[in-house]
């Protein structure tokens, strides 16, 4: 049986959530569960501690990361979206991101701390246009749900590949910068 993690932590079923909300219901149940209250209890509660723990955190990580919040909500929404194997129908799409990696490469062997600022500038405008179209997708399929209508969730699925891509972009940005500053 799947698990709602939106349900576990209490927050409503919606891309859209506040981190204060999450992170408070992540403590609230961490404190609930943690094995270290159980020391004193038998093994089998003392294991039961354990696995609710480890569920705290799946459901925490999941619902924390945009992307998997999204994989996440759209199994709940009845659209079965596995990222691992989905294939990007977007060319353009895949041309951007290649485009993207050819500047990463060229700031990095240029040595280029301005470039390197402005291409994160635009990542991260990039990245807050990506979480308002996927916000906007996620509010029509929800309304969508209740009908008897399956809409077609492509460019869903391919705004929430983008978005992997974006932080992932980020992620290697953040390295490049830090292998910039250390030849300064």
């Amino acid at each position: 049986m799947l698990k709602n993690y939106f349900e576990q932590f209490g927050l409503p079923l919606s891309f859209t959530i506040k981190r204060q909300d999450l992170d408070t219901a992540y403590r609230k149940l961490q404190q609930l569960s943690h094995p270290d209250r159980f020391v004193n209890e038998a093994l089998e509660r003392q294991r039961v501690a354990v696995q609710q723990t480890a569920q705290n955190i799946e459901a925490y990580q999941s619902l924390k990361s945009p992307v998997l919040r999204a994989c996440h909500l759209m199994t709940l929404l009845g659209q079965e979206f596995d990222l691992t194997s989905y294939t990007v129908s977007d060319i353009a799409l895949l041309m951007q991101q290649m485009d993207y990696r050819d500047q990463l490469v060229i700031i990095k062997d240029n040595n280029d701390m301005e470039g390197l600022d402005s291409f994160s500038e635009t990542v991260n405008c990039l990245t807050k246009s990506m979480l308002d179209k996927i916000t906007n997708e996620f509010i029509e399929l929800e309304s969508c749900s209740s009908s008897e209508t399956n809409p077609d969730t492509s460019p869903l699925k391919n705004h929430i590949c983008e978005l992997q891509f974006l932080n992932k972009l980020a992620k290697d940005l953040d390295e490049v910068e830090e292998q910039l500053l250390l030849l300064q």
